[in-house]
């Protein structure tokens, strides 16, 4: 017996032998009249042994099997192969992989009762009012770009350019790119406006890419203009309200995804052995519906708000890099050292003078619009580069010698 039940059996043998009243024996045990009395019945009827509780020294029905226990701790130990997983993501993983179902404050007891992880100090936070989440899907997007090492060394550096939804969590895309660029942003928003649709608003960091830095000029203050980046113009010609944030933590919907992302993610792509950029993008798609089954939740209104887009659509003519060209007469225009030739139709006006402009898809396909009207053109051939001979020809070595000799005489002749 521990010490409280020993309390409790010298009070209830007072209380038999009458030494104590019942009131005395509520105000020892703490208890009122009607545990002291049920206390007092039982231990008339089976003594000592009463004060003390039955379920202890038994095996409690729901306690884990040491085996299963022994196996979790080791794959999480220094070299197994959850070392370095957090508990929910170790939690999650045991579940799918291992069919063990071990919850994860359990998890989390266990290893830290084994040294496997510490508790960390936590710093000091910055008080800031919280945002609540937009309502509909599709309401809000938040987009950024992710630069880290997702390979662990394993191969290259690497950026994800990402999109999550903020009134469910959804991670709606996801594309490993070298680099954070504009063609990986083409690319986000044109595959969601396929699939899903346009969606209202778009909540971005200030990068360059997605907003220009460039003062307004005085000819675009007189015309009323806004200096844009090319993601800019796409965003203000589909009708797609933009809103760059203020700080990280403004958006941090998308930036805590990321470090989930860079968390459970990375360890996945170890356990797959992933080592470059082509077997990471496949492995996203299966990553990303596991993840949205796991984090996503439901909307607070289940109208969405995307704006779906005509199947006939020209793609091309929105996302894409644009820049103006002037035609020239012979309705050629440059373009990055090459010479187009643009192909009207016999019925269409002569476009001499005016100025077309020349599309890249994030694919590199390359093509000219006057209005929306995609034109028709070849690439003129370059002429080879002709190689002079004329260097060491018999007539410059001639002329050079011829002069040689003036200077000779015209030094000569200065000096007498």
């Amino acid at each position: 017996m521990n010490g409280k039940d020993q309390r409790r059996a010298e009070t209830m043998r007072r209380l038999c032998d009458g030494s104590i009243t019942k009131s005395q024996a509520e105000e020892l045990l703490s208890l009122g009249r009607r545990q002291v009395d049920r206390l007092l019945a039982d231990y008339r009827l089976n003594g000592v042994g009463s004060v003390v509780h039955g379920n202890r020294g038994r095996v409690p029905a729901n306690r884990l099997d040491s085996k299963l226990v022994g196996y979790a701790l080791s794959v999480c130990d220094k070299g197994g192969k959850y070392d370095g997983f957090n508990v929910c993501h170790i939690s999650d993983l045991l579940a799918e992989n291992d069919s063990i179902n071990i919850a994860r404050s359990t998890l989390d007891r266990l290893l830290r009762a084994n040294g496997i992880i510490k508790s960390g100090a936590k710093g000091s936070k910055a008080r800031r009012k919280r945002r609540e989440r937009a309502r509909r899907e599709g309401e809000m997007l938040q987009i950024d770009g992710s630069p880290h090492d997702w390979l662990e060394g394993r191969g290259p550096r690497m950026c994800l350019v990402g999109a999550v939804d903020d009134a469910t969590g959804k991670l709606l895309y996801g594309q490993f790119r070298p680099t954070e660029d504009l063609d990986g942003y083409l690319m986000m928003l044109r595959r969601i406006a396929k699939t899903r649709g346009l969606p209202e608003s778009l909540y971005h960091d200030r990068h360059t890419i997605l907003i220009s830095p460039k003062p307004a000029t005085i000819q675009d203050e007189l015309a009323g203009a806004v200096p844009m980046s090319q993601f800019q113009r796409l965003v203000d010609q589909l009708g797609i309200v933009s809103i760059p944030a203020g700080s990280p933590q403004a958006k941090g919907r998308v930036e805590r995804l990321w470090g989930v992302l860079q968390d459970r993610l990375v360890k996945e792509m170890r356990l797959a052995e992933i080592g470059n950029i082509e077997e990471a993008n496949a492995f996203l798609p299966g990553y990303i519906r596991r993840y949205n089954s796991r984090f996503a939740i439901e909307p607070a209104d289940p109208e969405p708000a995307w704006v779906k887009i005509e199947q006939r659509m020209d793609l091309a003519y929105y996302f894409c890099k644009r820049e103006s060209r002037a035609v020239r007469s012979d309705h050629t225009i440059s373009w990055m050292g090459r010479t187009l030739q643009i192909l009207p139709r016999p019925t269409d006006k002569s476009l001499a003078g005016e100025t077309v402009n020349v599309h890249v898809t994030p694919e590199q396909e390359i093509l000219i619009y006057n209005g929306k009207q995609r034109l028709n053109y070849t690439v003129v051939p370059t002429p080879a580069k002709q190689h002079c001979t004329t260097r060491n020809s018999p007539a410059k070595a001639t002329r050079a010698k011829r002069s040689a000799a003036q200077r000779r005489w015209l030094f000569a002749k200065t000096a007498a």
